[in-house]
């Protein structure tokens, strides 16, 4: 295994042991366990490096090397999508063809699909899933869009396709939340496909939690949270803290014949200066209490027309782009359609620069991709349509030459959950400084000596 020396400094201070404890634990040489701190990706025996983790009671992985340090983008061409290729049947036929777009090793990427099933006949379910997801028909012709067992308005659309001169907008497009079945089939005769971002979803950590848990904590869970409304959400702190109500408003001015109607659910009986008031006199951040809008559909959607996306239309730095459909309360998922014409342009501008990851997909023209490496210097492609790319989070990179290009993201890096915490982290420029490659310890003598010498008493 290659060892990530920042993450064993990590749990060793998590642990508050020294190298001495640790290679005792784990029966090793100190001195391997002081190389291992010092040196870059060294690489230990998986026998030792399961004891190590054992001594520290993590698994393998937290101790491990990630493969994409270092790494700045990632180039598809249009053969190697087509290779990726691979057939989906459902409903007894051949429902879907897959193809992966570019991506880093462990990490979620976006997915074409060739909508297989016929324009006449319905298309069968699936069993939605637990990240969300934004999607975009590429054309070239209309397709059905399914998200129910009853055909409503909400449950049976049509996604169109753009016939249009301005085809860099490519069709309508839509997010859909989580545990949202769906399912398409073609409106026409005409061949259609999809991109669709099935993005990591925010909860993941929790449900790896829950699938812990046993029956009745689970229970207590739904009790205390029920539908995360405000009221839910502020019962749940307030007793966490050891406040009931009253005393709450007592301690923090807020009017108790208003912080009782909204604890029983009128959310309007409380501004948002009350909010703040009761947050930072029982000590909890009041923006958990402050829902997003919410503009999606009976089953969850929220979609946006080819021309509600013409109308978005924009200059933004050298490229002309256009919304997709978005959602205050998925505001990691993002998707912007982008128009490059620069041509002659000797070099592209790097004029992107994102703080989570992006993912490009050529739909027109032959655009040039740049962007800077690690090192600091600075490479390009050239991208036929097809082709896609990956760019990792806060690497400067833009277009140049001709082309259309479909764009995603999502927070899997930088999210917005990470902006909170980030909002709330004392010192944060110095905090991040500090958290990058950590290497120092928790505050041991570095020669040990104190270990021969019997500790005195507490008196």
């Amino acid at each position: 295994m290659i060892v990530d020396s920042y993450k064993l400094a990590h749990w060793m201070n998590v642990r508050k042991v020294t190298p001495a404890d640790v290679a005792e634990t784990a029966d090793l040489d100190e001195e391997l366990v002081r190389e291992l701190l010092q040196r870059d990706r060294p690489t230990l025996a998986d026998d030792r490096a399961d004891r190590l983790a054992g001594a520290l009671r993590v698994s393998g992985n937290q101790l491990a090397a990630s493969p994409r340090q270092g790494l700045t983008a990632v180039v598809t061409s249009p053969e190697e999508l087509r290779a990726s290729r691979r057939p989906i049947r459902r409903d007894g036929i051949t429902f879907y063809n897959y193809y992966s777009m570019a991506g880093p090793p462990g990490r979620v990427a976006p997915v074409i699909l060739d909508i297989l099933c016929p324009h006449d006949r319905l298309p069968a379910l699936n069993n939605g899933h637990l990240e969300p997801a934004i999607t975009v028909n590429l054309g070239p012709g209309d397709i059905h869009g399914r998200w129910g067992e009853e055909l409503g308005e909400a449950e049976w659309q049509v996604l169109r396709a753009n016939r249009a001169e301005d085809s860099w907008i490519v069709g309508d497009s839509y997010v859909e939340p989580s545990y949202c079945p769906h399912s398409y089939s073609l409106a026409s005769e005409e061949p259609a496909r999809i991109i669709s971002y099935t993005c990591e979803s925010n909860l993941a950590p929790l449900f790896s939690e829950l699938n812990d848990w046993g029956d009745p904590a689970f229970d207590a869970l739904l009790r205390d949270v029920g539908d995360a409304a405000p009221p839910d959400l502020l019962r749940s702190a307030l007793s966490r803290r050891g406040f009931e109500p009253a005393a709450a408003a007592e301690r923090s001015g807020v009017a108790r014949d208003a912080l009782k109607p909204f604890l029983e659910g009128d959310t309007a009986a409380l501004s948002t200066a009350a909010l703040r008031a009761l947050g930072d006199a029982v000590g909890f951040d009041y923006r958990t209490l402050l829902r997003a809008p919410r503009r999606h559909d009976a089953v969850g959607k929220t979609s946006r027309s080819i021309e509600e996306s013409r109308a978005s239309v924009r200059a933004f730095r050298s490229y002309t782009v256009a919304s997709m459909a978005s959602a205050a309360h998925l505001p990691d998922l993002i998707g912007l359609f982008l128009s490059v014409a620069k041509p002659g342009e000797p070099r592209p501008e790097l004029d992107l620069c994102e703080s989570s990851e992006s993912h490009y997909l050529v739909v027109g023209g032959e655009p040039t991709l740049a962007w800077r490496e690690a090192d600091g210097g600075v490479a390009e492609a050239t991208l036929a349509p097809d082709a896609s790319a990956w760019v990792a989070p806060y690497v400067e990179h833009g277009f140049g030459g001709e082309g259309a290009v479909v764009k995603l993201g999502s927070g899997s890096h930088v999210g917005y959950l990470d902006q909170i915490e980030l909002s709330n982290t004392f010192a944060a420029t110095a905090t991040l400084r500090r958290g990058r490659r950590d290497a120092l310890g928790w505050g041991y003598d570095v020669d040990e000596a104190v270990r021969a010498q019997p500790a005195e008493s507490v008196r």
